[in-house]
């Protein structure tokens, strides 16, 4: 091969795009594509809004590689006794100065790294602050259990692994010198021996922050990542078992209470999350934390991907993905005045060389929402919702978990966790709870809704999706009469249906077609937005090419009397027939037959008419 197409095929070589990592350094190491969110450290160091900051933001939204960025921003080098090294030896400057760093698990290769937008636009950060601080830096994302016993003991497990980190401090328990009083000795002891006391771990970030200052002469920079995921969990797991429940908020208390309350070696904090939790009392006494939420501007752009950086990516990474598809699948989230893509999934995408699937979803969500999705009391609005239209909703920024239910606690926790967005706000509206106008964000987020929904469907007939599947299968095989009959007696045999009663029936029947529609979109194209002949039917499904050669077109109805849903279907039906809904199938040729189905529901009784027509 000569030298010339060996260049052509390193140029051709596919970049490197590395998910699921929240290192920072492997990101720019291992990596050939990265978005540099570096400008999220200047704002950090120069908001002057509370000496403690808690940033609340989805999940997969870059909140723990920010916070380990923060982390190597600041943090100093050390040798194994606690040494600062020479600045030309640390690694972590060159991350964000550029220059030559050895990579690789055989250190055989070098990459030369840039100067990031931080270093270009103030470098007076970065002789100021780089390197230049201890820092205390904790993930709380591991933390859970379904008891107290089991969460204080992972919790101890994170403190002793982080006393780890500073083995240079273990001298100090046999010094000669009075650096540390006999109790301070005992006590840092039981952490590098793994002996220690609940009230230890209340107490460990205040003690570390404390003999940190010491050896360095500098107060401390603590950063705690997904304060609130063993918080939630604890929730959901001993929510039944309230006396268990407060001793694990106790526990939080005290850990975040002695940190961040009164702190003499602390510098500043930063706390990340998705949700403030309330009714915890974790900052309640603290009146040094200032929250940014969505609702900021602050921060706006450190977490999610702008249009801009998402069309670099793709520059840098060409797929056969368009614009327009990849910002209908994972744009639409606003936070303070900006829109943003969602991260995860963009750099799924990309990894997957385009590939458009739902990879935020796939990540993995929380209980809590899963459970608040398949509630009776909010189906209605999810339709809505997945109909793309807005509904009305009070926010708060603090979420309760005992009202989680309520509309307003409901709203907040599908807001903030990702599956809704901000619309607008009640113009002039500065109270904690915010009058705003809710969407879901775009086409990935839908897709959870429209499974949540078929969930719901599935236990109000009380089936599975085996059962479920071979009854849209009935009538996507033109066994109509035959789907009729099987719907009909699950319609009888469900005590969760029956249970919905009159006045959410209408609700369960709108959820049903939906979901039927969207069961038979795996080999049809759903059109109802365009009209047909005099009108619009409920849905018209083509099928693809080489599937089928029939149609589907289907009107529903819903009644109050029983006794008159034969008269109902057979109106639906001539609706159908009298309106020439079939005229849109003429210009799709390999179209030869529609099937026309007309549904009418009363209560736990249905009635079905149909017929098929030669195109």
């Amino acid at each position: 091969m000569s030298d010339s197409s060996l260049g052509t095929e390193v140029r051709k070589k596919k970049p490197k795009v590395y998910t699921g990592i929240d290192s920072f350094a492997d990101l720019l190491l291992e990596s050939d594509v990265f978005v540099d969110k570096s400008l999220f450290i200047q704002e950090f160091l120069e908001e002057s809004g509370g000496q403690v900051k808690l940033i609340t933001r989805p999940r997969r939204w870059g909140k723990s590689m920010n916070m380990d960025m923060l982390k190597r921003f600041l943090s100093i080098e050390v040798d194994a006794q606690g040494v600062p090294l020479p600045r030309e030896q640390c690694l972590h400057h060159k991350l964000f100065a550029g220059g030559e760093a050895i990579i690789g698990p055989t250190a055989s290769s070098v990459k030369q790294l840039a100067p990031l937008k931080l270093t270009q636009q103030h470098p007076d950060l970065i002789s100021g602050y780089q390197g230049q601080y201890p820092v205390i830096s904790i993930g709380l994302k591991d933390v859970f259990g379904s008891s107290y016993e089991e969460i204080l003991a992972d919790i101890r497990t994170q403190v002793i692994n982080l006393y780890a980190e500073y083995g240079f401090l273990d001298p100090y328990i046999q010094a000669e010198e009075p650096t540390l009083r006999k109790v301070e000795k005992r006590q840092l002891d039981r952490y590098f021996s793994g002996e220690t006391t609940p009230d230890d771990l209340k107490s460990g970030l205040y003690f570390l922050s404390k003999l940190l200052c010491k050896h360095f002469g500098k107060r401390v920079y603590v950063l705690i990542d997904e304060y609130d995921t063993p918080i939630n969990n604890a929730f959901i797991e001993l929510k039944d078992s309230p006396e268990e429940l407060r001793k694990v908020l106790r526990l939080f208390q005290g850990l975040f209470g002695t940190t961040f309350k009164s702190n003499p070696y602390l510098e500043k904090g930063l706390v990340t999350g998705i949700l403030r939790v309330a009714k915890a009392n974790l900052f309640s006494s603290l009146n040094n934390v200032r929250e940014y939420t969505l609702f900021d501007k602050h921060f706006a752009t450190s977490y999610g991907f702008t249009q801009e950086e998402v069309d670099e990516l793709f520059s840098q990474v060409p797929t056969s993905t368009t614009v327009e598809e990849v910002k209908y699948w994972y744009n639409g989230y606003k936070f303070g005045d900006q829109v943003l893509y969602n991260p995860w999934s963009i750099m799924c995408c990309l990894e997957t060389e385009g590939v458009l699937d739902t990879y935020w979803i796939d990540s993995g969500g929380t209980q809590l929402v899963d459970e608040a999705l398949l509630s009776d009391d909010i189906q209605k609005q999810l339709q809505q919702l997945i109909a793309k239209e807005q509904i009305d909703s009070f926010i708060t920024k603090q979420i309760s978990f005992e009202d989680v239910q309520s509309s307003v606690g409901l709203y907040s926790l599908l807001l903030f966790a990702g599956y809704l967005n901000l619309d607008a706000v009640k113009p002039g509206d500065n109270s904690d709870i915010k009058e705003c106008k809710l969407s879901i964000p775009n086409h990935e987020v839908r897709c959870i809704y429209k499974h949540r929904l078929l969930e719901w469907v599935r236990r109000k007939l009380q089936i599975n999706s085996w059962v479920y599947n071979s009854l849209i299968d009935m009538l996507a095989t033109g066994q109509v009469a035959a789907f009729g009959e099987r719907l009909q007696a699950l319609l009888h045999q469900s005590t969760s249906f029956h249970q919905t009663g009159p006045v959410r029936s209408e609700v369960f029947y709108n959820g049903f077609m939906s979901c039927l529609w969207g069961s038979l979109k795996l080999h049809y194209t759903l059109e109802n937005e365009r009209d047909s002949g005099l009108g619009r039917a409920d849905a018209m499904l083509i099928p693809d090419v080489g599937h089928s050669d029939q149609a589907l077109i289907m009107e529903y109805k819903v009644g109050q009397d029983p006794a008159s849903l034969e008269k109902l279907a057979e109106a639906g039906l001539a609706q159908i027939i009298n309106r020439r809904y079939s005229t849109a199938l003429q210009v799709q040729t390999h179209v030869k037959r529609a099937l026309q189905v007309c549904l009418a529901f009363c209560g736990k009784e249905m009635a079905l008419q149909y017929n098929q027509v030669d195109l």
